[in-house]
């Protein structure tokens, strides 16, 4: 019986997904990856490769790589901050984007620091629980080379943050955040973030941002409250990359995301670069005039 190749590939494809995206950052390069990826499986007989999952990890990790390292030189030459690009949910469900496949924004911009076969060591091993011989095979060296990749990825990386436990949490971290920041209530926004926090903002030379991190609660709470009491804006508690944080729309759209990273905060990752920001954000909020919005938001927050 003759194997129908989309069969076994479309079992993979979340799969792909998670590991491109782990390994470059971006979605829309995740996706490329993986659409190169099937290119590449329709050229091969599906029925001669006994172990599809295998040689499907293979393929993209190789793309990915190459295309990391292209990126590398792109990105030195980028305006401003670079941050990964966010995945964007609203609710507590765990349902949409395979949330818990995805990593934490700041760890995906710690990731950075590594070269690109200790990442992909450091993403095979510790997100895909892939021994050593079997990442050796991919990356073509030694597994006593990817134990060593391996030993420097982990101390490259010492000290990231902890993520905010369960989906319920995030949300309700989320809300609180935006809440106080609608309300113009200083004090709990100050309260919400950690001693010596830090902002850190990607417009990408397409939208406005700080070149600079914005060092310290003080600063950080007054920059929140006052992008929010501009009118026609709305602060909207999301999640990103599983974790707390916060949309700002107006009717113009989607403005930025910020992911909030720590319980107190202790970083806030804010992408306003247009083309890392989500189309539509589930739910279908809609945006209502400055003052009702805000107006809504400072009851609620009483």
């Amino acid at each position: 019986m003759e194997v129908h190749p989309a069969g076994p590939f479309e079992a993979q494809r979340p799969r792909l997904r998670r590991l491109a995206y782990r390994l470059l950052g971006s979605l829309a390069d995740a996706e490329d990856v993986v659409q190169d990826a099937w290119l590449r499986w329709c050229r091969v007989d599906p029925a001669a490769v006994l172990a599809p999952e295998r040689f499907l990890t293979t393929v993209v990790t190789r793309l990915a790589l190459d295309r990391l390292r292209a990126a590398r030189t792109v990105r030195e030459s980028y305006e401003g901050q670079w941050l990964p690009a966010p995945v964007v949910e609203q609710g507590d469900g765990e349902a949409v984007l395979e949330r818990r496949g995805e990593l934490a924004l700041g760890l995906l911009l710690l990731l950075e620091r590594l070269t690109p076969r200790q990442r992909a060591v450091y993403v095979l091993r510790e997100s895909f629980a892939l021994e050593y011989e079997e990442i050796a095979a991919i990356l073509e060296t030694t597994a006593a080379a990817c134990r060593q990749a391996m030993r420097r990825a982990r101390a490259e990386l010492a000290g990231a943050p902890e993520p905010v436990g369960g989906a319920g949490r995030a949300m309700e971290l989320a809300a609180a955040f935006s809440a106080a920041c609608l309300a113009q209530d200083y004090a709990r926004v100050v309260g919400l973030l950690a001693d010596g926090s830090v902002l850190l903002s990607d417009g990408g030379g397409k939208a406005l941002a700080a070149r600079r991190p914005v060092l310290g609660s003080d600063r950080i709470a007054r920059f929140f409250i006052g992008v929010c009491g501009k009118p026609g804006r709305l602060l909207v508690p999301v999640r990103v990359n599983g974790g707390p944080g916060i949309a700002l729309k107006d009717a113009g759209g989607l403005r930025f995301v910020a992911a909030l990273e720590g319980a107190p905060v202790r970083t806030a990752l804010l992408v306003a670069n247009p083309d890392k920001l989500p189309r539509g954000l589930a739910g279908g909020v809609t945006v209502s005039p400055g003052a009702r919005a805000c107006g809504n938001a400072r009851a609620a927050a009483r």
